[in-house]
């Protein structure tokens, strides 16, 4: 499994230079975003050869662009924070941007966070057929996760049409792969766990990313899928100090294991 998609660690040139996309990281995308908008719009990365002046229309563009970028950080920082709908004011104010695709996941992400489920899995979808492979596979896991939560009927029904629905997903990374078979209820959590300790090349940050993602979505199945809420108390609880605190699932993991706690009492 490639480190989570969302977070603001992805500014590294490090993680940047992951084969997995020249934008995206798996699962999490935070500020890789920025870092991307910023080398296409920001005037410190224009052309030295071009001369631009301050009104010239090359210079407002590029101002214009900077203070999108700078809205869309605000927006992921306010996400990290559980300001989730000051967050969602700003993915509203850049939908009708450049930004409008780079937001696509975070805002998806804030959807959920928001509650508004429907909403969030129309995203997912749109982002699942996306040409972008590591956008698509991430969006495969929220997916099955969505589908979990949301589901109103008997576990057994719910096994049956999430085995349907995993069946028909491919992802390219071993861990998230291995997500999608615990999904399917052919998998299992250590398996998971052993794909992230097989990763190659993996740093701290990447292995924390990953055991971030790990955590939000074995949990998620525990919860909703294997009814099995103490074990995914165990597991929110356990892995705490091991997650990656600018990963967009963290604040989603902190919310659930205090929801989990506060039914203790």
């Amino acid at each position: 499994m490639k480190h989570s998609i969302f977070s603001l660690d992805v500014l590294r040139p490090s993680v940047l230079l992951a084969p997995r996309s020249k934008i995206f990281r798996s699962v999490i995308m935070g500020s890789v975003f920025i870092m991307a908008v910023h080398s296409v719009f920001h005037p410190a990365f224009a052309n030295k050869n071009t001369q631009v002046t301050a009104n010239s229309p090359q210079a407002k563009v590029q101002k214009r662009n900077a203070e999108h970028v700078a809205l869309f950080q605000q927006a992921i920082n306010d996400d990290l924070a559980g300001r989730n709908a000051s967050a969602r004011k700003v993915y509203d104010t850049l939908a009708g941007t450049e930004m409008a695709t780079q937001i696509a996941v975070p805002l998806a992400i804030n959807l959920v966070a928001l509650g508004q489920f429907d909403a969030a899995d129309e995203a997912f979808g749109v982002i699942a057929t996306s040409d972008n492979a590591r956008e698509r596979d991430y969006a495969h896991l929220w997916q099955l996760w969505l589908t979990a939560r949301t589901y109103v009927g008997k576990p057994t029904a719910l096994k049956k049409e999430l085995a349907i629905l995993a069946s028909g997903m491919n992802v390219s990374s071993a861990g998230q792969q291995a997500l999608v078979r615990l999904y399917e209820g052919k998998g299992s959590t250590d398996a998971v766990y052993a794909a992230i300790a097989a990763m190659p090349g993996t740093d701290e940050l990447q292995r924390r990313d990953a055991l971030t993602e790990a955590t939000f979505f074995i949990g998620g199945y525990q919860q909703y899928v294997a009814r099995d809420n103490k074990a995914a108390l165990e597991l929110y609880e356990r892995e705490q100090n091991q997650l990656n605190s600018t990963s967009l699932e963290r604040p989603l993991i902190n919310k659930a294991a205090a929801t989990l706690q506060a039914a203790q009492h």
